[in-house]
């Protein structure tokens, strides 16, 4: 990613059943999901995001028809990110486990991400919601993350995203849906 701060996105923590069903789908659970089957995220603008070798590998799977784009490397079935499957809304979840540290510097990945803002389905959690902080409220987090999208697409950010065709804004990747059947099983783990 390119051009990361904590003012250009949101850092937080995922506990959605569809989140832990992409990290076993991968066959990364272990490497993804915290103890309570959290994903960390940096939302960001898909424009951020830059693909520098390997885009013919790049993947993407949804787990129901409508759902999300849920990018990695087909490689090593290292995550990217999440995507909604239109150019309209040029927003990526991308997935802490696929951001590569600064080579040089002092600077860690986690301290140009900035603090966790956010939490999100903690009902999902593994063993309980976990005792964590809370970043904001659920209010908050939205209206800044509606302020980012809308700042985003003004500045063109749609146009520019390295997983979606610049004139169709069709998907680099055709999508591999999963069948229920192979939904359920990732999501009984």
């Amino acid at each position: 990613m390119r051009r990361v701060a904590p003012s250009s996105g949101n850092h937080c923590v995922c506990y959605c059943e569809d989140c832990q069903a992409f990290a076993h789908f991968l066959g990364r659970a272990g490497e993804i999901l915290d103890v309570h089957g959290g994903t960390e995220i940096m939302q960001v603008s898909q424009a951020t995001l830059e693909i520098v070798a390997g885009r013919e590998r790049v993947a993407c799977m949804r787990l129901t028809p409508g759902g999300l784009l849920r990018w990695y490397a087909s490689c090593c079935n290292t995550p990217i990110g999440n995507t909604l499957a239109t150019r309209a809304v040029p927003f990526i979840g991308v997935i802490r486990l696929g951001i590569r540290e600064p080579a040089v510097g002092p600077v860690t990945a986690s301290m140009a991400l900035g603090p966790i803002r956010a939490h999100a389905y903690r009902r999902s959690a593994k063993g309980g919601p976990p005792g964590v902080p809370r970043g904001g409220s659920n209010l908050s987090i939205a209206l800044r993350i509606v302020r980012l999208m809308l700042t985003w697409r003004l500045r063109g950010d749609h146009r520019r995203s390295p997983l979606l065709d610049p004139v169709t804004g069709t998907p680099i990747a055709v999508p591999r849906v999963l069948s229920t059947s192979e939904r359920e099983a990732l999501r009984m783990r």
